[in-house]
């Protein structure tokens, strides 16, 4: 998979699932610009995903939920994202 490609396919993962815990980017980087190198580290961890059609089905299942699964690099992260 070219690097490109890889980088889109988890900056969609990583927005979607941010969506379905309540995380909005728009709103968060409108607050504070900074966040979008954090947004940024957070997609590059998501490209270390070992299940990412685990990740699919799971968004594929759930139109929103109080916390991302437990397989997700970015869990932590985007429950504290959600709180503040």
């Amino acid at each position: 998979m070219n690097i490109f490609k890889k980088m889109d396919d988890h900056a969609q993962l990583m927005g979607d699932m941010s969506e379905k815990v309540g995380v909005k980017w728009s709103e968060k980087l409108a607050d504070n610009p900074e966040l979008a190198k954090t947004y940024r580290s957070a997609v590059m961890t998501c490209t270390h995903c070992q299940s990412v059609g685990e990740c699919k089905g799971w968004q594929a299942t759930h139109k929103t939920a109080d916390d991302a699964p437990d397989y997700c690099l970015n869990k932590d992260f985007l429950a504290g994202l959600s709180q503040g």
